[in-house]
């Protein structure tokens, strides 16, 4: 690089006309940069666009925070109904021509618990919130209970329970001013078959 002073003398000191065209642009670059270099110095910094920068990184941590909570909430939600769902659905295999009406009994109390109890829990979370956004965490709890609904109803009737019954057992556990928890057409199809 060229030190100023002396790229202008050696400007000067040529005769050239295209060395002097390029003296006043040399020479008008020079000031430009060194105004811009100057208002970019001179600008004071403000500490309300830092500060505002940190309360919306805080406000949308904790956001995320209080999401991976509820999530974690959701999880074991569906855990507890599906352990309680299988135990549901491993009593009605137990089914002999002597005890069914007892064994069916015993599994319709228990599932009506695992409703009570574990649906209602994860109907009381998810109420009030975007509740797609956690179904993936809380999909296999509602499958397993679909599953343990339908083979209940099956063993007893001979029919499947569908998916209107489903939803309108669970509409009672729901605030009827926020959207109710639905049971999807996908959980109830994997339910059915799984």
């Amino acid at each position: 690089m060229f030190h100023a002073p002396a790229l202008r003398s050696w400007i000067s000191s040529s005769r050239s006309p295209i060395i002097m065209a390029s003296k006043s642009k040399t020479h008008r670059l020079h000031q430009l940069s060194g105004t811009a270099l100057q208002s970019i110095a001179k600008r004071p910094r403000t500490i309300t666009t830092e500060s505002y920068m940190k309360d919306a990184f805080a406000n949308y941590a904790g956001y995320l925070n209080e999401l991976n909570e509820k999530r974690e909430r959701v999880v074991k939600s569906s855990r507890d109904i599906t352990i309680n769902s299988k135990k549901v659905i491993f009593q009605v295999h137990r089914i002999s021509r002597d005890n069914k009406e007892e064994v069916l009994k015993k599994a319709e109390a228990d599932l009506e618990a695992v409703k009570d109890q574990y649906i209602s829990r994860l109907v009381k979370e998810l109420q009030g919130t975007d509740f797609w956004k956690l179904r993936r965490a809380y999909s296999p709890g509602v499958q397993e209970y679909v599953e343990a609904a339908t083979f209940c109803k099956f063993c007893r009737t001979g029919t499947l329970l569908d998916l209107e019954e489903l939803n309108a057992g669970l509409l009672p556990l729901s605030d009827p001013a926020i959207e109710p928890l639905q049971i999807n057409v996908f959980d109830y199809l994997l339910g059915v078959i799984a």
